[in-house]
């Protein structure tokens, strides 16, 4: 009777902490299911605003092109935007200058490089009696 109480003590002890692992897992379950929707709902969140800025930078950009054309005039207000978009592309093509000079010379010390490898070297000279015994 004494090992019935034991096995039944033992099995009793096992059925309980396999209810709170049921229990922990199911607790787990929903954090990871309130994480996977709040994931989701961050990664929406960005795509929208995504989409936002992409939809202003091209309403920019239309404007901009409209206005170079001289087929839109802007108040006066937006002068100092028009100018720093000015500024921005001046800049870059001040950069794409320096980048195609930097390249340029890139390629011509390549150029002189491999005039160098094939230019013929110098023959020596060998004089008689210098052999070593």
């Amino acid at each position: 009777m004494a090992a019935d109480s034991k096995q039944s003590e033992v099995v009793k002890q096992i059925n309980e902490a396999f209810e709170a692992a049921q229990a922990r897992l199911a607790q787990l379950r929903e954090a990871v299911e309130r994480n996977t929707d709040l994931a989701r709902a961050n990664a929406r969140t960005t795509v929208l605003k995504d989409q936002k800025e992409k939809a202003f930078r091209e309403l920019g950009e239309a404007v901009w092109r409209q206005q170079q054309k001289g087929r839109l005039t802007l108040p006066a207000g937006f002068e100092a935007a028009l100018k720093a978009i000015e500024a921005a592309e001046q800049a870059a093509e001040a950069h794409a200058r320096e980048l195609t000079d930097i390249l340029m010379e890139g390629a011509e010390v390549a150029a002189r490089l491999n005039e160098q490898k094939k230019a013929p070297k110098p023959q020596r000279v060998l004089v008689p009696g210098t052999k070593k015994r």
